[in-house]
């Protein structure tokens, strides 16, 4: 799944990179990076970066 499919899917993933300070918001290869490829370039552990999409996401009063 691309950066962008997950914002779409779950836009409250959003504060995830925000807090973060990672530009993939917005950013135009949104398009054609996972995650796996913005841990990488951000130097942040994958598990971590996934582990906090997965609480936001699942947070009670989000929509799924």
């Amino acid at each position: 799944m691309t950066i962008k499919e997950l914002l779409e899917r779950r836009p409250q993933a959003t504060g995830v990179f925000i807090k973060r300070r990672m530009l993939c918001v917005g950013c135009p290869a949104e398009s054609f990076h996972t995650l796996e490829d913005a841990a990488k370039l951000y130097g942040i552990n994958l598990n971590d970066l996934v582990t906090a999409i997965s609480r936001v996401v699942h947070k009670k009063g989000h929509p799924k």
